[in-house]
């Protein structure tokens, strides 16, 4: 079995950056179904709730962008990338994942923290794919 020592932290980070993402649209989507007294009021949809549509916005671009980062930091790391290099690349990834949402949840209208977060994405997906293809 292949050993991936930074992959593996990064993956465990995520996963638990993940659950809050997750509890708080669930958390989200049963407040709304209490307040209108039928508890599936917000099943589907965001049920025109500004604040469920942030959360459902935040953990869906995690979740999105997530997998291949782990992916290409995984590979890299299997061709033998510098240790210190993919804790860069990862490192930067789960914070700007962080500010995303962060970001995307409680000030969405403040697009400088959310260009941050995605150019760490960028580069956690473009670093890796244009230095395996070229070296």
């Amino acid at each position: 079995m292949p050993d991936l020592p930074v992959t593996t932290v990064i993956a465990a980070l995520l996963a638990l950056m993940a659950l809050p993402l997750s509890i708080h649209v669930s958390a989200r989507r049963a407040s709304i179904g209490m307040k209108a007294g039928v508890i599936h009021a917000a099943v589907f949809g965001y049920a025109d709730d500004p604040m469920l549509r942030n959360a459902i916005r935040a953990f869906g671009n995690f979740m999105e962008y997530s997998p291949l980062a782990l992916i290409m930091l995984g590979l890299y790391e299997l061709n033998g990338a510098p240790k210190l290099t993919l804790w860069w690349l990862g490192g930067a990834f789960v914070a700007g994942r962080a500010l995303h949402a962060v970001a995307m949840t409680f000030i969405p209208k403040m697009p400088a923290p959310r260009g941050i977060a995605m150019f760490t994405t960028y580069a956690a997906l473009g670093w890796p794919a244009i230095a395996m293809l070229l070296f």
